[in-house]
């Protein structure tokens, strides 16, 4: 099973992995206060525009309602988290910005990424899902 620092490695890969060193800082800042600005589990549109400006909430509301962490019901304009996203909150919860950003860059040309839908460990299940990833 991988740790929760590498699964996190692979759900970042995968869901915002094109900083190439220069965006991950501003992705994983708006990620962070993204989940700092939620009540409780909820969100409230109006709430993140205010507080992280309408452009970066509305990415991050599409880009985590892609990436299964949150969901809504009839609209996104007020949703909740998924269990996915619960279990992000509160691996975020346990880390600084600069934590992650030193966690995200440190694989090197070695490191072998797995993805929410494919497998590059070679523990596959019969979906070719990674078994060893359980979280987000």
């Amino acid at each position: 099973m991988k740790t929760s620092e590498k699964q996190f490695i692979d759900w970042e890969n995968s869901v915002f992995g094109y900083g190439y060193g220069t965006g991950e800082k501003h992705t994983l800042k708006a990620l962070k206060d993204f989940f700092n600005s939620l009540e409780d589990r909820r969100y409230y549109y109006e709430e993140l525009e205010n507080k992280l400006t309408p452009i970066v909430a509305w990415l991050m509301i599409n880009i985590l309602c892609k990436a299964d962490i949150i969901e809504y019901g009839t609209s996104p304009r007020n949703g909740w988290l998924t269990k996915k996203g619960e279990e992000l909150k509160d691996f975020l919860k346990t880390k600084t910005e600069d934590e992650l950003y030193t966690l995200v860059m440190s694989t090197d040309e070695t490191y072998i990424y797995c993805s929410e839908d494919y497998c590059n460990c070679g523990e596959t299940s019969t979906s070719k899902k990674c078994v060893n990833n359980k979280l987000f």
